[in-house]
Formats: structure tokens, C-alpha cells, sequence
């Protein structure tokens, strides 16, 4: 009987370190295996960012505009001629003693907003005034209620026209980096002029006349701005613009309808 008693606890010994044993490897078996550590070598590259989407600026626009004039039209403005009356003049009003007149240069000044519409279009509109103004050798005729000229002063005359303007021009980018821009554009305007004034030279008369419709003209051109800050750049506008015939007073738009012109100005963007 102790034999047997000896050998059961041998066996029981046994089974016990054995189990202690799979405990062992049981735990050792759930444990992380380390991973081997990956080399980098020099054909390895590191995943690259998406690009973001590249915003549509919206930009602010101070502009000035100078056109031509043309030389051939500069006539004999100061001739002294009397006018001839082809009909008795039935109100108050302007002749004109010559065919010729001296045109001064078209000035403009204007603002506006530049809209992306994609990379590589946008669209721009804003306000524009123009002066136009011209010299020539006239009449000024008064007419009283009962029909009768009174006193026709002759002198030469200043006319200056004033228009306001709303342009519409399309834009597209052909190079555009963080220092220059360069594109093409297009667009019309439609301008009303809303004072029409006549000036004798050397008196204090001055007529103003009340002038119907519009203004429609058509431009293309090509244009450059040169960045010089984040939200700041400068830019000229090289064009030519052609004025459709609008029934409007006599200027250098009447008399040379295709004229070429520059705008200068400065764009903010927002």
C-alpha cells in the first residue's frame, strides 16, 4: 500500500507540473509577437497629401481707361463762319459753323468685381464713367416762346459728354502663377450719358441738352497683372473696343467707331 501511495503521488506530481507547463504556453502563445522592423530605403516614398481644391478668387478692381484720338480729325475749330440755316430754328439750341472738330483723349475711371467661375474662367462686371469732350467753332441760338431767334452768339464751343457704364467682360487665364497672370477677355458695355454740355469760351453761357438711349459697344483684348503681394496686384488691359452707331451726340465714338484703347488699374483679392 505505500508503494502505491507513492507512486499516485508521483503521478499526481506529474500532471500537475504538466498543466503548469500548457499554462506556460498557453500564455506565452497569446502574447504580441514582435514584427520584424521594416528597412527604408531610398526608392521608398511617403504617401502624398490629395491636393486641395483650388479656390475661385473673387477679386476687386480700380481702373483707369484712356483711348485714342485721331489726329485727322482735328479741324479748323476756330474759323469764324456764321452758320447757315438750311430751316429757322424752332428751340434753343447749338449749330455747328464747321464740319471738323478737335477731339480730346477718351478718359476713364471705374470699379468693379471679378468673379471665378472655374481654373480657368471667370467673369467681371462694375461701373465705369467716361468724359469725352471736343472743341469746335459755333452757335448758340435762343429761341423765345413765341418762336423768334434772340441774339445768336458765336464763339467757340466746348462739349463734354459724361456716360455711365456697366461692363460685362469674360475672363480666361492663360498662365496663372503666384506672380503673374496672363489672359484673354471679351465683353460689351451699354452706357448712358447723362449730361450733354455745351460751353462758350470766354462767356458765361452754357447749354445742356437731354440726350435719348444708349451706348452699346463690343471689346477683346488681351491683359497682364503682375502680382505683387497675396490679396494685391496691378494689371493692364491692352484693347479694342468697337461703338455701334446708337444715335448718340457727335464724339470721337461717332467718328471713329473702331478705337483702341488701355486700362490700368489695381485688383484687390478677397
Amino acid at each position: 500500500k505505500a508503494e502505491k501511495s507513492v507512486e499516485t503521488v508521483k503521478e499526481q506530481e506529474t500532471t500537475a507540473q504538466d498543466m503548469e507547463a500548457q499554462d506556460v504556453k498557453n500564455v506565452e502563445e497569446t502574447k504580441p509577437q514582435p514584427q520584424p522592423m521594416k528597412t527604408m530605403t531610398l526608392d521608398d516614398t511617403w504617401p502624398e497629401d490629395e491636393p486641395e481644391a483650388k479656390k475661385r478668387p473673387m477679386t476687386f478692381t480700380l481702373s483707369g481707361i484712356t483711348g485714342s484720338n485721331n489726329p485727322q480729325s482735328k479741324g479748323d475749330a476756330g474759323a469764324i463762319r456764321k452758320p447757315t440755316y438750311t430751316k429757322a430754328p424752332t428751340r434753343t439750341g447749338i449749330a455747328e459753323s464747321s464740319e471738323k472738330s478737335t477731339y480730346g483723349i477718351p478718359l476713364s475711371v471705374g470699379a468693379g468685381v471679378r468673379i471665378g467661375l472655374s481654373e480657368k474662367w471667370s467673369v467681371g462686371t462694375g461701373i465705369d464713367y467716361t468724359l469725352l469732350s471736343r472743341k469746335f467753332y459755333g452757335t448758340y441760338i435762343k429761341v423765345n416762346e413765341k418762336g423768334e431767334i434772340q441774339n445768336p452768339t458765336y464763339s467757340n464751343i466746348r462739349n463734354n459728354q459724361h456716360y455711365i457704364g456697366i461692363p460685362v467682360n469674360f475672363f480666361y487665364n492663360i498662365l496663372d502663377n503666384s506672380h503673374l497672370n496672363f489672359y484673354a477677355f471679351a465683353g460689351g458695355s451699354v452706357e448712358k450719358c447723362v449730361a450733354d454740355t455745351y460751353a462758350l469760351i470766354n462767356t458765361s453761357i452754357v447749354h445742356r441738352e437731354d440726350i435719348r438711349g444708349v451706348q452699346i459697344s463690343a471689346a477683346a483684348g488681351l491683359g497682364v497683372e503682375f502680382l505683387v503681394g497675396k490679396h494685391l496686384g496691378l494689371y493692364v488691359d491692352p484693347r479694342i473696343r468697337y461703338y455701334f452707331n446708337c444715335r448718340q451726340p457727335k464724339s470721337i465714338r461717332t467718328e471713329q467707331p473702331l478705337m483702341a484703347g488701355i486700362e490700368m488699374g489695381l485688383r484687390i483679392r478677397l
